[in-house]
């Protein structure tokens, strides 16, 4: 394939599309003077509990809960439309183009409405370990970053990636086309979760550098998400640099190392 069918095949798919969406996050982000709301306010309830115990709930209360679901929204919009490129792909081949944005809108309803209750848990999960860390906010993030390398290790984790590659059907008509499409959103958002939590967690810990610990987790994300899918087993959590130069060179002769189980 030329470089010009490339290119023409590349503006014909839904990455341009995704790419326009997450650089309007990071933009969004960046203008944002509040674009620290979500690690500060962890932090504040984390205090106010510290110091009031559950009384100072009644506290947090007045704050605004509808601009901490944007900033949550918007940091979703930063670091996730480059993760949908396989599923926007199996909507826009599967679905006729007439109906190709109502198949999208549903499935990107069904994928942020899970992930906004993921959400609220992962706020949760930061409060609980700003309280464990209690001054020492180093802790908390080390404490994450440790839970992150555990969790990488396991075969949930590996399922969950390989999960995050499979297409189901979806019909073409009617109410049918519709019930795919959103289930497809909330099947991948949850498969999504469970792979991504702890790179979702980390920068809603850190307030000073919270854009280059999201973008760190972005890439890593990115690039976890185009590799194949793996045999489901405990695995060193970091990337080996023999383990790197192997998988270059299979991918370069055509051949897979490791065959896909249970997926």
């Amino acid at each position: 394939m030329s470089v010009r069918q490339r290119s023409l095949a590349w503006l014909h798919s839904p990455w341009p599309w995704l790419a326009t969406a997450s650089l309007a996050g990071w933009a969004a982000l960046a203008a944002a003077p509040t674009q620290s709301a979500l690690p500060a306010f962890c932090g504040s309830i984390a205090d106010l509990l510290s110091t009031l115990g559950w009384s100072g709930i009644s506290q947090a209360l007045v704050l605004d809960p509808l601009g901490l679901w944007q900033s949550w929204l918007v940091m979703l919009l930063a670091m996730m439309p480059l993760l949908l490129a396989s599923p926007m792909a199996t909507l826009w081949q599967r679905s006729l183009p007439r109906r190709r944005p109502l198949a999208v809108a549903l499935f990107v309803a069904g994928y942020v409405a899970l992930w906004s209750v993921a959400g609220i848990v992962l706020t949760l999960l930061s409060i609980g370990l700003k309280l464990v860390a209690g001054e020492a906010l180093w802790l908390a993030t080390a404490l994450a970053m440790l839970v992150a390398l555990v969790w990488q290790a396991t075969p949930l984790k590996q399922k969950s990636l390989n999960r995050c590659h499979a297409s189901p059907r979806i019909s073409a008509f009617g109410w049918d086309m519709a019930a795919d499409c959103l289930g497809y959103g909330v099947s991948k958002a949850g498969w999504c979760i469970l792979a991504c939590w702890p790179a979702m967690l980390l920068p809603m810990l850190v307030q000073q550098g919270h854009l280059l610990v999201m973008l760190l987790c972005t890439l890593w994300l990115v690039h976890e998400r185009q590799r194949p899918a793996r045999a489901m087993r405990w695995r060193w959590p970091l990337p080996a640099p023999h383990r790197i130069r192997s998988g270059t060179q299979a991918s370069r002769s055509g051949f897979d190392p490791v065959q896909e189980t249970g997926c």
